[in-house]
């Protein structure tokens, strides 16, 4: 087998949260995220 080199595959940065992802973030995430969400950067799935 040869080398592939750095072929890994990124995840768009995620932009839309749903309530229930939002229960498992720790505090500080949390707070990120709540804090995108109210100036519309995020978006949030009802």
């Amino acid at each position: 087998m040869g080398k592939r080199g750095k072929e890994t595959s990124k995840l768009p940065k995620k932009t839309y949260w749903h309530l229930y992802s939002l229960q498992g973030l720790e505090s500080e995430k949390f707070a990120k995220v709540v804090n995108k969400i109210l100036r519309k950067e995020f978006v949030l799935i009802k």
